[in-house]
């Protein structure tokens, strides 16, 4: 069993590097006009096309109102359509709109990048690693995290 310092110093290094992706995250997702709830969004969006607004507040962990504005502030920006369901009158679906997907795969590429300057100097095997006790870690906590794989980048 590790002890207590090792645990403290190893939950503030996992937060330090948290916070650091956090940051990095942020300043990709501001240089494309967008903040990182939107580029969440888009993620999903794309993801999971004709979603509802309420699939996506599900997925944010967010009121319907709160989608609901983002969702709004992305459709005026150009990024996705909101259509009316076929089936339900009261049910929006979104779709991303070709400026939306454009802006998505620069997000996803600027990550892509990122992601290769925080991992790029472990090996294969560390980065197996690293992936299978953060895995562990996770499961242990049994977080409800169910993020689809192209949110991985940042």
């Amino acid at each position: 069993m590790p002890s207590d310092n090792d645990i403290l110093d190893t939950a503030k290094l996992i937060r330090l590097t948290g916070k650091e992706i956090a940051r990095k995250r942020d300043s990709n997702a501001s240089s494309l006009g967008l903040t990182s709830a939107q580029a969440d969004a888009l993620t999903f969006i794309e993801d999971n096309p004709g979603c509802s607004i309420s699939d996506l507040s599900e997925n944010m962990g967010a009121t319907h109102q709160a989608a609901r504005a983002i969702a709004d502030r992305m459709r005026t920006n150009g990024l996705i359509d909101i259509s009316v369901s076929e089936s339900d009158g009261r049910v929006r679906n979104l779709g991303l709109t070709h400026k939306g997907r454009t802006v998505l795969g620069e997000f996803l590429r600027m990550g892509v990048d990122v992601n290769r300057e925080l991992f790029g100097n472990l090996s294969d095997a560390e980065m197996s690693e690293l992936h299978r006790l953060l895995t562990s870690v996770r499961d242990h906590l049994r977080w409800p995290i169910t993020a689809p794989s192209s949110v991985a980048t940042i």
